[in-house]
C-alpha cells in the first residue's frame, strides 16, 4: 500500500525532504512505516533523523503525529491504512 509522510519544521531538514513517498505491506503499523522510512533515506539522513522521531520504548512523546489530518495519541501505535497521510512535526519553542 502507498502512503505518505510529510516532514515538517526540524524533521524536514533532518529528512533532506518535506515528503517522503512509501509502499508498505498492508496492515503496517506508524512505528514499522517510520522505520522503513528511516531505511529509505541515504544513511546520514537516517541517522540524524532517527533519534528524534524513536525512543527505547517506541516513538518518541515529544513528536505531533497526525494522520489523514487525525492526531495520533501518545503511546499509539495505529495499523495505516492505503493512502494514509502521515504528518510528523517536533516541537516548536520560542518567545
Amino acid at each position: 500500500m502507498k502512503l505518505t509522510v510529510e516532514w515538517m519544521s526540524q524533521l524536514r531538514v533532518a529528512a533532506g525532504s518535506a515528503q517522503q513517498l512509501l509502499d508498505c505491506p498492508d496492515g503496517t503499523r506508524l512505528t514499522e512505516a517510520l522505520e522503513q522510512a528511516l531505511a529509505e533515506l541515504p544513511p546520514d539522513r537516517a541517522l540524524a533523523l532517527r533519534p528524534l522521531l524513536l525512543a527505547d520504548e517506541g516513538l518518541s512523546s515529544t513528536l505531533l503525529i497526525a494522520v489523514d489530518g487525525v492526531q495520533v495519541p501518545c503511546g499509539t501505535d495505529p495499523e495505516l491504512t492505503a493512502g494514509a497521510t502521515v504528518l510528523l512535526s517536533s516541537p516548536i519553542a520560542g518567545g
